[in-house]
């Protein structure tokens, strides 16, 4: 058996399913043949797998006057990766037995479970394609698929560690692939707020905004105030002093002017006095009126006047205070700060990718030529083996072309090709011929490769449609080279088959009677070592 991520089939249990009543399979962990008549219920127990796989479970198949039939396999490891496995999924196993269970019910939903815990039957269906192939007439073959034949090829190519060198690298590619979008996409929702906040730090820097430069307007504002009280009140003072009709000094030059033309009336001494009471008067006069034309600079007024209502404004839009608008400011521009560093990571990632890209695609043309030689060997190899299965004249080849883009594989393409008719021509191997030609092609495959693989277990169908004779023992002998490395099922109708298996299950029907009728139930008898004789010559060989 294979060394790593090995598990094999132990045994199957299938209640209430269409001819089997309660019926356990024990499998043998090597060829298992599965012989019987015609109708016999042989098909059956590929289905039953197929179900545990994740296939449609058809209600049709649940056995007459039953609610519901169960299927339960049970695979056995000991194997630590597959353990991991299991525990990445969910779905841990203790021991070495893998617990798989399908119910189907009559009237209601089927259910599935994995290691005594409800699943989906997409997640069955992803264990099984990870370690069981259904070889024969069943859909999810999974040596036709493009992707797994690039991963045998490599496999044979000794490939493995250089593939898995190559996708940390492009991994590593892909990931600042994405990060470099992320960053774009984050420039490009960006935009429209870098263009408000620029506005923002425009209109904020006009203000320079500070707690001393606020305080230092409130101070001159405050002193602008007492000024104009102060001019207001010598305004005051001048006007009653030197209005000519109604104030002092008019009343006063009034009086006097009486006086001089009316001598005598008025004493010199007053005259005197109220002359010298003139002369002070008017230079009060001209005292206050120096004062009150020595004008405030208006121009300075107004913009103090500005931009203290400026801080309001602004107190308003950010925050309320001038603290808070400070604080908005200093996020604004770190802020914007930020815009330009997205910038500057873009260019540096773009470096990067750059740099990866010429890595990748050199490591990818390498690879790519390794591939090349390594398709051409081991199209030999193949063509060796099917003309060994008695294909005469068949032909297989691998085609390895080469993709415009950079993949997680390289540069590769592959299309496995055949030509079973000679002259006719190649076509790709899921567009040839009938089930059996399909069958023998891909057992030649696993007698290449199932060594390096991580499929322990196979199962073939149709395997010995049309062949006999010789070309039955060639397809016995190599399904027996496969089971060295794997566990392998085969329906066949043929002994030279049979006679290779390690256990034969031998698949009959017989009639039980069940409350007064009687009712078709298959069984199962499994047989080895000496006593396979006795079914193998009771076998009648598909001429």
């Amino acid at each position: 058996m294979k060394t790593n991520e090995t598990l094999y089939l132990k045994s199957l249990n299938l209640q209430n399913f269409a001819t089997f009543e309660n019926q356990e399979i024990q499998f043998d962990i090597k060829f298992n043949a599965i012989v019987g008549e015609t109708g016999s219920g042989k098909s059956l127990i590929l289905d039953a797998l197929q179900i545990i796989f994740g296939a449609r479970a058809d209600k049709k198949l649940i056995r007459k006057n039953s609610e519901f039939a169960t299927i339960e396999a049970v695979f056995s490891s000991n194997d630590s990766k597959i353990k991991n496995y299991f525990n990445e999924i969910g779905h841990p196993f203790e021991g070495e037995e893998i617990v798989v269970k399908r119910v189907i019910f009559a009237n209601e939903s089927s259910k599935s479970y994995l290691n005594f815990q409800s699943c989906s039957a997409s997640l069955l269906t992803a264990f099984s394609k990870r370690f069981v192939d259904l070889v024969g007439q069943f859909e999810n073959q999974k040596l036709l698929s493009e992707d797994y034949q690039l991963i045998l090829l490599d496999s044979y190519a000794g490939l493995n560690n250089d593939i898995s060198d190559y996708q940390n690298l492009y991994l590593q590619l892909s990931t600042f692939k994405k990060d470099f979008q992320e960053l774009l996409n984050e420039k490009h929702i960006r935009a429209q707020r870098e263009d408000y906040i620029r506005f923002q730090i425009e209109e904020l820097e006009k203000l320079s905004p500070s707690l001393e430069d606020e305080l230092e307007l409130l101070k001159k504002k405050d002193m602008i105030q007492n000024i104009e009280k102060r001019q207001s009140t010598l305004g005051s003072l001048a006007s009653a002093i030197s209005d000519d009709d109604i104030n002092l000094l008019g009343l006063l030059k009034n009086c006097l002017n009486k006086a001089e033309k009316n001598p005598g009336i008025v004493s010199e001494e007053i005259i005197t006095k109220l002359y010298d009471v003139k002369s002070i008067l008017e230079d009060v006069s001209y005292d206050l009126s120096k004062d009150l034309n020595a004008n405030l600079d208006e121009e300075n007024i107004e913009e103090i006047i500005d931009r203290i209502d400026f801080y309001q404004k602004l107190k308003r839009k950010f925050g309320g205070s001038t603290d808070e608008m400070i604080k908005f400011f200093s996020e604004f521009r770190s802020e914007l700060n930020s815009f330009s560093q997205v910038d500057d990571k873009i260019s540096i990632l773009s470096k990067k990718i750059n740099d990866l890209e010429i890595r990748c695609a050199t490591f990818a043309e390498e690879l790519h030529n390794v591939r090349l030689i390594k398709s051409n060997e081991l199209s030999l190899e193949l063509t060796g083996k099917v003309q060994e299965l008695k294909m005469v004249g068949a032909r297989l080849s691998i085609l390895v072309t080469k993709s415009e883009l950079l993949g997680p594989k390289g540069f590769s393409k592959i299309d496995f090709i055949a030509e079973t008719n000679p002259g006719e021509g190649f076509f790709k191997v899921r567009e040839i011929a009938s089930g059996g030609e399909l069958s023998r092609i891909l057992l030649s495959v696993r007698q290449i490769l199932s060594s390096n693989d991580t499929i322990s277990v196979f199962l073939f169908d149709e395997i010995d449609t049309g062949i006999g004779g010789e070309t039955a023992v060639c397809i016995g002998k190599s399904l027996q080279s496969v089971s060295e490395y794997s566990q392998v099922l085969a329906i066949t109708h043929l002994p030279q088959i049979a006679s290779f298996a390690s256990q034969i299950i031998n698949v009959s029907k017989t009639t039980k009677i069940t409350d007064n009728l009687p009712r078709t139930v298959s069984v199962i008898d499994q047989v080895s070592g000496e006593m396979k004789g006795e079914i193998i010559r009771a076998m009648n060989p598909v001429i």
